[in-house]
């Protein structure tokens, strides 16, 4: 059996860092990213969090900055282990806001026993007495795995060129082997060490990930056979900048002109873009929600008779392409997610529609769906007859396709794939991969990519965390059996037009 461990270290959460290579003032937004990544794609049995939360325990700001990140790790669904380092300041300070950890932490046969440690100069630390004598009473009464958590990472001196160490590490290290300790995991060394192994002792450092490519560790602990076998089984580096090479486009992004926006700003987005390894980001607001007040909107009063509705109208179209103007976003990164009406037609004005590049279609609402009691052959139905409409309006994307179903709790029909893409090829328009509240079908992918039916990525962000997320999109590739270049599956006005 194989423990999965997820870890997380050096966030350095600040408004700004005196040091360009430490993006505390992103970090809010890189840890919401990170875990929301652990959550859906990586499903650890823990996750450890291995100190310099903060990159100022002294700033004014400093208790508020920790409360958001104890609120961001709250949702993460498996246990978490938080430690402080020694930029986070007072440890009682500290675990005011944060939860203490029991003296060990035991799941699924792995013990976890965590330390924090005297600081020494020069970014060096020593284990006291104390907690020495705490290391070797873990392992009383226990026979699996132990595995000591710490912020400065501990490892036989010239094992590696990590430049921080224990100023007792022969000490510690002597004390790990008496209580039948093999692994230590540490955070500290902003570059990170996946592995050092010397003597017996494997050490795991993990990298910060305030610094690109804004990293963390994934470390599978191997139970089988109990203390005395090899404590790993794989450590793994995840990412979450996009790699540069694949020069990957966010073809579906929203602004602060969407009702169901948390943060997104045009600005911020391109400026996150970038930082997150992506060639483009295209923007693609809601058209029935620069056309219809937000009350109108929700309540899809306007989606019998589409543009003809009379009540609610507004127009924020122009203001919404103005602001995308005053940010500097090209011309041919400015489109809109038109929203499908009840009868198949996107709600999108001809006039507008020449304003912007690009069309993706959203098909968010279906009558039968309004209903208390739905019937789920009638919902398939007009699915049907209204993508088919839809797809042949002229839209260039289809946005999200068969999410309705998801959001509303049915199975989406896996006998309608086909018949979509079949649409979608006759009439030259590309599928979209996308995971905002949603779980895309391997099978759909695959069938889109046997008929030779274009794929985009989008995010779909609505917060800016999301934006160009893209392993679950690699992973459905992946998933559905495709391994070769992603660029060869992807609509070419999706890939590698400049930001």
């Amino acid at each position: 059996m194989a423990v999965k461990i997820a870890v997380l270290s050096d966030t350095h959460i600040a408004q700004g860092s005196p040091l360009p290579e430490r993006r505390s003032d992103i970090a809010q937004v890189l840890l919401l990213r990170a875990v929301h990544r652990l959550n859906r794609l990586i499903k650890p049995d823990v996750t450890v969090v291995l100190g310099d939360v903060l990159d100022d325990s002294t700033a004014p700001d400093a208790a508020d900055l920790l409360r958001r990140a104890k609120d961001t790790l709250a949702l993460l669904t498996m246990p978490v282990i938080v430690i402080p380092g020694n930029h986070d300041g007072d440890m009682a300070a500290f675990y005011d806001i944060f939860e203490r950890p029991p003296e060990f932490v035991d799941i699924k046969g792995v013990r976890f026993a965590w330390f924090t440690d005297v600081q020494e100069p020069r970014w060096n630390a020593t284990r006291t007495d104390a907690d020495m004598q705490r290391m070797a009473r873990s392992r009383a009464g226990w026979s699996g795995p132990i595995v000591v958590l710490q912020h400065v990472p501990i490892f036989l001196p010239g094992a590696c060129d990590c430049p921080f160490n224990y100023t007792n590490a022969d000490e510690v290290i002597a004390g790990m082997r008496r209580a039948g300790i093999s692994l230590a995991i540490s955070g500290h060394y902003h570059a990170g060490i996946d592995i050092v192994r010397a003597d017996g002792l494997t050490t795991v450092i993990a990298p910060a990930l305030c610094e690109s490519s804004f990293s963390f560790l994934e470390v599978n602990v191997d139970c089988r056979g109990g203390s005395p076998s090899p404590p790993i089984a794989e450590v793994r580096r995840h990412h979450l900048r996009m790699p540069d090479e694949l020069g990957l486009i966010d073809c579906h992004a929203h602004t602060q002109f969407a009702y169901c926006c948390e943060n997104m700003e045009i600005g911020r987005a391109i400026a996150l873009a970038k930082d997150f390894g992506l060639a483009g980001i295209r923007f693609t607001e809601h058209s029935g929600q620069l056309y219809f007040e937000e009350k109108t909107y929700w309540r899809a009063e306007f989606m019998q008779n589409g543009l003809a509705y009379p009540h609610g109208r507004q127009m924020r179209f122009d203001h919404y392409l103005q602001a995308a103007k005053d940010a500097d976003v090209p011309a041919g990164c400015i489109g809109t997610e038109a929203e499908c009406d009840f009868h198949g037609r996107p709600v999108l004005r001809p006039e507008d529609r020449e304003k912007v590049s690009f069309v993706i279609g959203g098909l968010h609402v279906l009558p039968e769906l309004m209903k208390p009691q739905r019937d789920p052959a009638k919902v398939a139905d007009e699915f049907m007859a209204a993508t088919d409409r839809f797809v042949r309006s002229g839209i260039e994307v289809l946005a999200h396709p068969f999410r309705i179903f998801r959001r509303n709790k049915l199975e989406a029909p896996a006998g309608l794939f086909e018949p979509v893409v079949r649409l979608l090829k006759e009439n030259g328009v590309a599928a979209e991969i996308n995971y905002h509240t949603n779980d895309p079908s391997p099978e759909f992918a695959r069938l889109c990519i046997d008929m030779g039916v274009k794929l985009t990525f989008g995010s779909d962000s609505h917060n800016l965390y999301e934006i160009g997320e893209f392993s679950p999109h690699l992973d459905l590739l992946r998933r559905a059996g495709y391994d070769g270049e992603v660029r060869d599956v992807l609509a070419a006005r999706g890939m590698r037009r400049s930001t």
